[in-house]
């Protein structure tokens, strides 16, 4: 659980934390289809994570950038 920080670090946290786990529900469904052999499918979810791990940088950095600058959770 991540320690109370001021009212923008804990939005920044929470949309941080929403996308983790959209994330971890693209990476199983594509494991799901990996194992059944569709290629077409993979492929799809596979660009859907490909963005996926772009906006988790993003959202990351954001978060990391505030706590810095801002200096809430020292």
């Amino acid at each position: 659980m991540p320690r109370k920080g001021c009212a923008e670090h804990d939005r920044l946290f929470k949309e941080a934390h929403e996308h983790l786990m959209k994330l971890n529900l693209l990476t199983g469904r594509q494991l799901e289809v990996f194992d059944s052999g569709d290629n077409d499918a993979f492929m799809k979810i596979d660009r859907e994570v490909e963005l996926a791990l772009g906006e988790k940088e993003r959202r990351i950095g954001a978060l990391r950038q505030h706590d810095e600058e801002h200096g809430c959770m020292d």
